[in-house]
């Protein structure tokens, strides 16, 4: 991976993290800090968050792998990356799903929405940034 798209990929995934501490206070307020459903609520917010950096890592790797290649070519990996993308989210609701006394179900599929939102922040920053500089 190209330092550049490593460097997206931290600040992308710092951007995550710092949402998933953020579900985190709000779901410790709901539940008084220390009890089970805060502890199924880190799981899940812990979990949603690592798929969420770990789908975004993937699309990076899959990014770089079609740039090398022809059109056609770059579209047919582009496809078969996303549905491994789509697969790995799948098996992930389907446990989260099928493991409520591990993971607060809301907790854990509310860290998939993070990578858009990340993006939308990044982007936010990054255009203020460079409107500054005009100035």
């Amino acid at each position: 991976m190209s330092p550049e798209m490593k460097k997206q990929l931290k600040e992308l995934g710092a951007m995550i993290l710092a949402l998933g501490v953020l579900q985190l206070g709000v779901f410790a307020v709901l539940s008084r800090f220390m009890s089970l459903f805060f502890l199924r609520c880190l799981a899940g917010t812990a979990a949603g968050c690592a798929v969420s950096v770990l789908s975004m890592a993937l699309l990076a790797i899959g990014i770089e792998r079609a740039v090398d290649k022809g059109e056609k070519k770059a579209q047919a990996s582009m496809g078969g990356g996303y549905m491994l993308r789509l697969a790995v989210v799948a098996v992930y609701v389907f446990a989260v799903i099928k493991l409520p006394g591990i993971f607060n179900i809301w907790a854990a599929l509310i860290p998939l929405l993070f990578p858009r939102l990340a993006v939308m922040a990044i982007n936010l920053k990054n255009s203020k940034k460079q409107g500054g500089d005009d100035k």
